[in-house]
């Protein structure tokens, strides 16, 4: 049998990473088989096993993608900010949650589908790895960019850098899960100029919790 050459290999892989979302958008994971994948791609049952070993790797192979493309567009979003707003965390943070906002609206089939991800990786070793290295990097660089904020004098002093990147990072997925429920029901914009206000104002900064009074005679 002749060996199919790499260009080949990229586009079979590509053809089935397409028809595997298309089953995982319309069944879901846990009813999507590979046959149902290999029927969608119009391939033999057992090629996608060539390329995926598992359903599990070819459902974190959709999100590697996802997060890769997503990378690149913030990336891009950044590196063409004017220099003198580029030097604003703030302002950076706004482009983020812009391009983040650009994306779910631009591919809302693979955000839905990976949507699930959070549930699955409670059950599914190589799924939970792949969510909680892609949170660890997220949380790392808008932790870092908070911390430059609070040097900027953009966020106050007293902001805990982790635990406000873990702030921004659930309303990201919260209104992502709030888009998908109700398309078009609000503007990304709006989310990127909400989430950079109140960055500037210090309102997402958690409140440190007063120590409890003591009660005294009357």
């Amino acid at each position: 049998m002749p060996k199919i050459g790499e260009d080949q290999r990229t586009a079979r892989r590509g053809q089935i990473l397409a028809a595997a979302l298309a089953c995982f958008a319309r069944t879901g994971y846990h009813a999507t088989t590979m046959a149902d994948v290999a029927a969608e791609a119009g391939v033999s049952k057992g090629a996608p096993y060539l390329y995926f070993p598992s359903k599990e790797t070819l459902y974190v192979a959709l999100h590697n993608q996802w997060d890769c493309a997503l990378t690149a567009r913030i990336n891009a979003a950044i590196t063409n900010m004017p220099a003198d707003k580029r030097r604003s965390p703030r302002r950076v943070l706004r482009t983020l949650v812009a391009a983040v906002g650009a994306h779910v609206t631009q591919d809302p089939q693979t955000c839905r589908v990976l949507m699930e991800a959070r549930t699955l990786a409670a059950y599914q070793p190589a799924i939970a790895a792949a969510v909680q290295d892609s949170e660890t990097q997220a949380h790392e660089q808008l932790a870092s960019l908070i911390q430059a904020g609070i040097t900027a004098g953009e966020w106050p002093g007293g902001t805990d850098p982790v635990l406000q990147a873990r702030l921004i990072t659930a309303t990201l997925h919260g209104m992502m899960a709030q888009w998908h429920l109700a398309p078009g029901s609000f503007s990304w914009a709006s989310v990127a100029d909400a989430l950079s206000t109140q960055a500037k104002a210090g309102e997402l900064r958690p409140s440190r919790r007063p120590p409890a009074s003591r009660a005294g005679p009357a």
